[in-house]
This record gives structure tokens, C-alpha cells and sequence, in this order.
């Protein structure tokens, strides 16, 4: 009997192939498990209210022959039929981590106290809940693209928002 801490041999891995394989003939995953949930995925974006980008007149877009570099701003506002939401970003304050020179700190205000606010990165999502005064912070988030989703927990009825992509 090996302990926990040795490394994994090739008995452990047969005994693993047949846990693998017993689990395959009793439980197996449905052969359209992804169209399922791709699926509830698209229904459940189609329910969710698309936030429009104020002041687009400080944004470029970028192709081959292009040499204006976009304008940055300090901060940027999303606005839809339900909310507004506010964000900018700064260094992050995430003092404990070696790397907090490449994070960020998204400082926003909603319109709606008590939101849930969701930033979405390449790295996965983080939430934080809105102040009475609508204020939230995301500290430790990575530099790059970013979308935010504005729920509102307390009201089942109201739809999700979703703001378009930004670098941050």
C-alpha cells in the first residue's frame, strides 16, 4: 500500500481506468449533454438585456493600416433601459500577490443598491454586491478583456444585463 503522498504509478492508474470504466457503464454522460447546455446557455443570454457603451466617440477601431492608438479613459459608462453602471479601473491593491503590478482594481457605481455585479475575464468571473449608494469594488482582476452581467438578486422579474467587451 503506497501512501498519499507518493506519486501516482501505473497501478494507480489502472485502478483509475477501471473506476472510469465502471462509472461509463452505470452512469453515463448523455451523448447530447453539450447541445443541452449550450443550449440553456443561449436561452438564458436571449432573457438578458444588452447594456449600450456611452460616449463610443473615444473609441477607434483598430485595423492594419491604422496608426491612432485608442484615447484612454479613466472610466466608462454602460447605460441600458434598467440600469446604468459606471466603471474604472486602477492598479490593483492586492498587495499579497507577486504579479499585483499586472491586476486591476475595477471601482463602479449602479444605479440599482444591492446589485449583483459580475465581471467576466479570461480567467473566470468574480462578483461583488452593490453599497445602498450603489458603489462596488472588484480588486485582484486581470489586465485585458472584461464583460460585466448586473443582476438584481431581490427581483426575480427583472432580466440580466450584459455589457459589451472592454479592456481594462
Amino acid at each position: 500500500m503506497t501512501s498519499h503522498t507518493d506519486a501516482i504509478d501505473a497501478r494507480d492508474l489502472d485502478n483509475l481506468g477501471h473506476v472510469r470504466d465502471l462509472f461509463a457503464h452505470a452512469d453515463p454522460v448523455p451523448s447530447d449533454l453539450a447541445e443541452r447546455v449550450k443550449f440553456a446557455i443561449t436561452v438564458h443570454a436571449l432573457h438578458a438585456e444588452v447594456a449600450e457603451l456611452m460616449d463610443s466617440a473615444l473609441l477607434t477601431t483598430r485595423g492594419g493600416e491604422t496608426k491612432v492608438e485608442p484615447t484612454p479613459t479613466e472610466s466608462v459608462t454602460f447605460t441600458a433601459a434598467s440600469v446604468s453602471l459606471m466603471v474604472s479601473a486602477s492598479p490593483s491593491d492586492a498587495a499579497d500577490t507577486d504579479d499585483a503590478a499586472d491586476r486591476v482594481r475595477v471601482d463602479g457605481w449602479v444605479t440599482t443598491p444591492g446589485a449583483q455585479v459580475e465581471a467576466v475575464t479570461n480567467e473566470g468571473s468574480r462578483t461583488a454586491v452593490s453599497d445602498a449608494n450603489g458603489r462596488f469594488v472588484l480588486d485582484d482582476l486581470p489586465h485585458g478583456p472584461v464583460h460585466f452581467v448586473v443582476t438584481d438578486p431581490g427581483n426575480d422579474e427583472t432580466r440580466p444585463v450584459i455589457t459589451p467587451t472592454i479592456q481594462i
